[in-house]
């Protein structure tokens, strides 16, 4: 309402007010006069007429003044009314703002004696509305907030689970009852190549192929109805560019108020690992440098092709091969030079048998080749196809050219009652026939054979030693020697014999040796020996005996990682004092695998043992390799020693030895003397220990005494090249 508005309506209400008080007071002295008039016609006295106009004159002026009271009063009442309203009309807006204070303040400042009840309930009730209203929009505020908070802490969540279901490296969608794909996360993406609004209420069918589909199907319609509650699944799963994956899934149900059931699957890629698991089977049947099959693989293919040969009473056939002076190649080329050759052997073998025939590298430069259906004569004609062919490889190798030949053994079966195993023996002695005869040649088993022999005495030196293993029929044996300065003795060879546990003949291992390496046992003999041999020095050691003993080690102990962790276990268990253990390995075993035998004597040495270099100056290279190995002590090979005193080139051979070996710091030892003349040479060049039948036999325990006296006399020795100098 306008300020003129609000004006002109107070004017108007007080001039009504007063007009009808005057029009009420006019009508009333008006009846007053015409009632005086009837009465004085009936006889009024005149003189009374001036008091009668006075009187009159009166209540008209009286009139007027309550007129004008009467209008004065209700104009103010309705003013201030009006002005109450104005007040509350202008307050109500504040609330709709919410300013409640603001509005509460105009409302408590209305209070005025003149305005109309109404207008104080319209005050009273705009007042009690407003504190309402605050109070409301307090608790909407709060409510609010709640909500927000509420919904906030939703929302983290929501994102959450949105981002462990996205970054988790699992394949992971919701299905409806429909089977339609509800929600498909960023990882399923990545495996399949496609984008979730591709996927979004499509089948989820799609997924699987239609084997692994009917399987999928029967899980989620068992699971939909309750009757199981996860299902295990392993399907594959072609992704959008074509590729087989290989997906382990879990399925299970979801329960939701809104969606209804759904299916949960979650999928874990196992193609990796799946590859994995095949490329361990391929390397556990297969040898990684040539790709063959390896030893395991073709025994297991030879089992079965001799039940079926013996079922169905088939010819067979076993070839049996060995690359000629291989070891060479090795020495002079190097290892890297050997694996190459070694792969040409493989990829010329495959190409020249069929596809039915199993080709395997049994290890080292050994092949076999089983020949199904197969009669001597085919065998023989591919046995000569492999040898000419091999005989075509030449590997340059830097500046060096390597022909390839090879030795061959063949066995033909079923052969009487022969096991796969027998087989495989008649086929390596065949093929060490073949190579006694020369280079690249073939040898054909026979029953008749002499081989037989000499494989029946192989089984039973392995079924002799087996048992000596068994039943620790292994005795050591010490043989002593000299310090030839000094002439004591603390250092002793230890040597192992084998017990007949019928006769007690005490057997020397140059029978049984052998054979243990050719079937693998060799390794066991060295444990045996390393073990007895430690804990008898432990023993002298706790008796006070200051003793050296020297023990053999084969090259497939070298080459093996077994004789680290060994020796370590057997220092802390027995508490020996490792200083007292001299390890001999001889010049072969050490430069077959020239690297390894290196690390190995580094890393024992670390330990406080002692290298001795046995069988020293048989091989070409022997000054070089006791250059670079890290030996202590050479021990000169015998067959320079025995007949020392009555050949010359002996003299000239083991004098530039010992030489060579005093001006690397090596200490010298050597074998095999047998007279006080050979004694007495080996002290004039400076040779630090002697050993041999005139020192002493090997017994089973050491001397009680250290001190050694020869004999018979030593006479003065000249050597022959001192008296042709002479």
């Amino acid at each position: 309402m306008s300020k003129s508005t609000h004006k002109s309506l107070k004017q108007q209400a007080a001039l009504k007010t007063f007009t009808s008080s005057l029009l009420t007071g006019a009508v009333g002295l008006g009846l007053a006069i015409y009632l005086h008039y009837k009465l004085s016609e009936q006889g009024l006295n005149p003189s009374l007429l001036s008091d009668f106009v006075m009187f009159y004159g009166i209540a008209i002026v009286v009139i007027l003044v309550f007129a004008a009271l009467f209008a004065f009063l209700n104009h103010r009442t309705l003013a201030s009314s009006l002005d109450d309203i104005q007040q509350i009309s202008h307050a109500l807006p504040l609330l709709s703002a919410k300013k409640y204070d603001d509005a509460k303040v105009i409302f408590d400042n209305i209070k005025d004696e003149f305005t109309l009840v109404e207008v104080e309930e319209l005050r009273a009730t705009s007042l009690q509305l407003a504190r309402v209203l605050e109070e409301m929009d307090v608790i909407s505020v709060t409510r609010r907030q709640q909500v927000h908070e509420t919904s906030e802490i939703l929302r983290k969540e929501r994102d959450f689970v949105k981002n462990l279901l996205d970054t988790a490296q699992l394949f992971i969608m919701t299905v409806d009852a429909d089977f339609k794909i509800t929600m498909f996360n960023d990882h399923g993406e990545k495996l399949t190549g496609y984008k979730e609004q591709d996927v979004l209420n499509s089948d989820v069918s799609r997924f699987f192929p239609a084997g692994n589909w009917t399987e999928a199907q029967t899980f989620f319609h068992e699971l939909l109805e309750g009757n199981i509650n996860i299902a295990q699944q392993d399907s594959e799963l072609i992704d959008k560019e074509g590729r087989i994956r290989n997906i382990s899934w879990l399925h299970s149900r979801l329960e939701s108020a809104h969606t209804g059931s759904q299916l949960l699957s979650v999928g874990l890629d196992m193609t990796e690992k799946k590859e994995a698991e095949k490329r361990i089977v391929w390397l556990a049947e297969h040898d990684p440098l040539t790709d063959l099959c390896n030893r395991r693989k073709f025994t297991e293919e030879f089992e079965k092709s001799l039940r079926t040969a013996i079922r169905y009473k088939h010819n067979n056939a076993l070839l049996f091969l060995d690359l000629d002076q291989f070891k060479d190649i090795n020495d002079t080329s190097g290892h890297a030079a050997g694996d190459e050759l070694l792969k040409l052997v493989a990829k010329t073998l495959k190409k020249v048998t069929r596809f039915t025939d199993l080709v395997a590298r049994l290890g080292g430069d050994e092949f076999a080749i089983l020949l199904p259906e197969s009669d001597d004569i085919g065998a023989v004609t591919l046995s000569q196809k492999i040898i000419s062919e091999l005989n075509k490889i030449q590997l340059e190798y830097g500046s060096v050219r390597h022909k390839v030949s090879t030795s061959i053994g063949i066995v033909n079966f079923p052969l009487i009652d022969a096991t796969v195993h027998e087989l495989m023996g008649y086929a390596d002695l065949a093929m060490y026939k073949a190579k006694s005869k020369g280079k690249g040649t073939y040898h054909v088993f026979s029953p008749d054979d002499e081989t037989k022999e000499q494989l029946e005495t192989r089984v039973f030196w392995k079924h002799q030693i087996e048992q000596a293993l068994e039943e620790k029929l292994f005795v050591l044996h010490y043989q002593p020697i000299l310090n030839i300065t000094t002439s004591k003795i603390s250092h002793y060879e230890v040597l192992i014999r084998m017990k007949n546990p019928q006769t007690g003949e005490m057997r020397a291992p140059a029978k049984f040796i052998q054979v243990a390496e050719e079937v693998g046992l060799i390794q066991s003999i060295d444990q045996y020996v390393i073990k007895q041999g430690v804990s008898q020095l432990a023993r002298l050691q706790q008796q006070g005996m200051n003793v050296k003993l020297a023990i053999n080690l084969s090259g497939s102990v070298v080459d093996a990682p077994v004789l680290l962790p060994l020796l370590k276990k057997l220092f802390k268990s027995t508490n020996v004092d490792p200083t007292g253990l001299i390890f001999e390995v001889t010049e072969t075993a050490a430069v077959s695998n020239f690297q390894q035998a290196k690390l190995m004597m580094t890393a024992v040495k670390a330990l406080g043992c002692q290298f001795s270099l046995d069988d020293f100056g048989v091989g070409f290279a022997s000054f070089n390799y006791m250059r670079q190995l890290p030996v202590d002590i050479i021990k000169i090979d015998g067959i320079f020693i025995k007949d020392l005193d009555n050949n010359a080139h002996d003299q000239l051979f083991v004098k530039a030895l010992v030489d060579v070996a005093k001006g690397l710091g090596k200490k010298v030892v050597a074998e095999f003397v047998e007279n006080p003349e050979v004694l007495k040479i080996l002290d004039q060049y400076g040779v630090d220990y002697a050993q041999g039948y005139h020192i002493g036999k090997p017994e089973p325990h050491v001397l009680k005494e250290t001190d050694w006296s020869p004999n018979v006399d030593l006479t003065p020795f000249i050597s022959i090249q001192d008296q042709s100098a002479s």
